[in-house]
């Protein structure tokens, strides 16, 4: 049986974003470091941060826990981004997040998991 995992504020490991400069990660749990079928993950992005339109090979789910921003999504198009907002962006549908007015953290889970 794999073992209960409990991560606090102050356990919390920022690490760079491997492709966006001044965006952090936090990995929660992740195929990468418990050989799960899925990462989940905090996303930090502070006011102006710059992501591209992009697609990933696995279902993208986003929970804004903290901020103000927009997401783009195809096929949906602007969407606000808030405390509470929740968008779950399929396999292969471009998105990206943009505007941020205010530092935006992310509840990210991607299933099956991010290579």
């Amino acid at each position: 049986m794999d073992k209960p995992k409990v991560v606090q504020k102050e356990d919390l490991k920022w690490e760079p974003h491997p492709q966006l400069a001044d965006v952090e990660v936090s990995y929660l749990v992740s195929h990468r470091d418990e050989n799960m079928d899925l990462t989940c993950m905090l996303v930090h992005l502070p006011p102006g941060a710059d992501v591209p339109k992009h697609t990933h090979e696995c279902d993208d789910i986003v929970s804004v826990v903290k901020g103000k921003a927009k997401i783009w999504v195809e096929g949906i198009g602007d969407v606000p981004a808030v405390p509470g907002t929740f968008v779950r962006i399929p396999k292969g549908a471009l998105h990206q997040p943009h505007d941020v007015e205010e530092d935006l953290i992310i509840y990210d889970v991607f299933y099956p998991f991010l290579a």
